[in-house]
């Protein structure tokens, strides 16, 4: 069993760009947190149409990605309240899981990859729910001495960070940004977090473990209860840093890995103020 994606066959330069990129990007991927591709189609043929009154020959593209077939598909389906459908330790592993997809990108490769529309939707999850990152059509490389200045004509509103919505400014902690959105929806089952919510860090930590402490409880597992809020508590807060509107304050994905694991202090200042 295989996924295809097809790409829309357009007169604009867009897709076959997306098409490309995301080729490029997924033959020198190999991670187990990102999605496989199996192989790809690009066939053009020219065809007679009408145009203007008159016939015309014209390439018509067909495009098509083959992914491995990942069965319990995207993320954003379970994400629905504060337990996302799913256990704490699933959650948490998911969290996990993602960071390392994304530390891949950033930094074990020669050239880092920016992703540029990491989201829910774009986060497979295979049968034992481990997640698989996915859509790379809109991604970039980018050069660690490199700020690029673009228009914000992509990406999803929801995720995007601040300084790329209205500066079209891309550099790796764009992603970091996505990220913060993204463990704040596996968390709480929405993309609020207090920038936007108008409570303080602490009301918005203090209310989604209460949540959390109610879920628990009628699990099975109720003696690691304490063990488990603070796994929550520092991952709400690893969520709040990477959602900072200042991008220079958000840490590198490496230290983030660091923080959610517990082997690396929590120091980084959580913005109070609005985005």
């Amino acid at each position: 069993m295989i996924a295809v994606k097809k790409t829309v066959s357009s007169l604009l330069p867009g897709p076959h760009k997306q098409f490309e990129s995301e080729v490029y990007h997924l033959m020198m991927l190999k991670h187990p947190n990102i999605v496989r591709c199996v192989g790809y189609c690009y066939e053009t043929r020219n065809e007679c149409l009408e145009y203007n009154g008159s016939y015309v020959f014209a390439e018509k593209a067909e495009r098509l990605l083959c992914l491995e077939y990942l069965s319990n598909g995207s993320l954003d389906k379970y994400l629905s309240d504060e337990s996302s459908g799913l256990d704490w330790s699933t959650c948490y592993n998911i969290i996990k899981e993602i960071c390392h997809g994304l530390s891949h990108l950033h930094e074990q490769i020669d050239k880092p990859i920016i992703h540029l529309d990491l989201k829910p939707a774009n986060i497979l999850l295979d049968d034992t729910l481990v997640p698989k990152i996915t859509d790379f059509g809109m991604s970039r490389l980018f050069s660690q001495q490199q700020t690029i200045c673009t228009s914000p004509c992509v990406g999803t509103f929801g995720y995007m960070a601040p300084e790329f919505l209205h500066g079209g400014i891309i550099t790796p902690k764009l992603d970091i940004f996505n990220l913060g959105v993204i463990i704040m929806e596996i968390i709480t089952g929405h993309r609020d977090y207090p920038s936007i919510s108008g409570t303080t860090s602490d009301d918005f930590i203090e209310h989604a473990l209460e949540k959390w402490r109610n879920v628990l409880k009628r699990s099975p597992r109720y003696e690691s209860l304490e063990a488990d809020c603070h796994q929550i508590k520092r991952c709400i807060q690893v969520g709040l840093i990477c959602v900072n509107p200042d991008r220079t304050k958000r840490p590198p994905i490496a230290k983030i890995i660091n923080m959610i694991l517990g082997s690396e202090n929590i120091d980084c200042n959580i913005n109070e103020e609005a985005a």
